[in-house]
């Protein structure tokens, strides 16, 4: 199906998603299909990151639903090109992956009337001038926040790698934090998003699904993209 033949339903579903658990790749290979595709990209997990360290940064309590979306509505939220969450005019990089954020931001996605609001803020973005299309991740990015989604993708890896992953993130960022840390963080989230039924992170019918354990980032960048291929064209711009 090429973008001539229909021009409408392209644009309207120009849209990757990849979803999986927390730290099994899914935000780092996004950013680089974004960049190979000329799209937008969303870090979905980063805004709820950054609704929460605005919640903590105003004394808000993260468990209580209305304060958190009293936070929301005063904010004013926006992705930088490299998918960093803009917040207020501050660009919000290494300060939403700290420890503090990672205890907090479950309570803050928990409560289903904020991921409705932050949804329909995140679905904005391709409707913006200039937006040819969306890479998008998170843990429920294609049965969510896109479900129209042209293509969608769910990333696996096991609780080791991705601890081993999150733990280097965590170094080299400076934070003093060991991988046991990381590990029981990681088991912690992954036991409190399965409890969030259809917005839990799994494989739905029509998913492609790519095991990222042993892939390097080329190697999964260009099986995305061969993906993409079969969904876009060969005459898309990015190939």
């Amino acid at each position: 199906m090429s973008e001539e033949s229909h021009p409408r339903n392209s644009e309207v579903r120009r849209v990757v998603t990849l979803d999986g658990l927390s730290g099994s790749g899914k935000s780092t290979l996004a950013r680089h299909l974004a960049g190979e595709l000329g799209w937008a990209y969303l870090d979905s997990g980063a805004w709820y990151r950054a609704l929460t360290w605005a919640t903590l940064h105003e004394g808000a309590d993260p468990t209580e639903s209305g304060q958190v979306l009293d936070v929301l509505s005063r904010l004013t939220l926006s992705s930088a090109l490299a998918g960093e969450v803009i917040v207020d005019g501050l660009r919000l990089g290494q300060e939403l992956r700290t420890p503090a954020i990672d205890a907090k931001v479950s309570e803050v996605a928990d409560h289903p009337e904020v991921r409705m609001a932050l949804t329909e803020r995140m679905q904005q973005i391709r409707d913006q001038a200039g937006i040819q299309g969306v890479v998008a991740d998170g843990r429920d990015a294609g049965a969510v926040i896109f479900p129209d989604a042209a293509l969608k993708i769910f990333v696996e890896a096991s609780l080791e790698v991705r601890a081993e992953r999150r733990h280097s993130q965590q170094q080299a960022a400076g934070m003093l934090t060991t991988l046991d840390q990381a590990r029981a963080a990681l088991a912690a989230r992954d036991a409190r998003d399965a409890a969030r039924g259809e917005a839990a992170p799994q494989i739905h019918s029509g998913d492609q699904v790519l095991q990222n354990e042993n892939l390097s980032v080329e190697e999964a960048i260009r099986r995305l993209l061969v993906w993409a291929q079969a969904i876009f064209g060969s005459g898309h711009t990015a190939f």
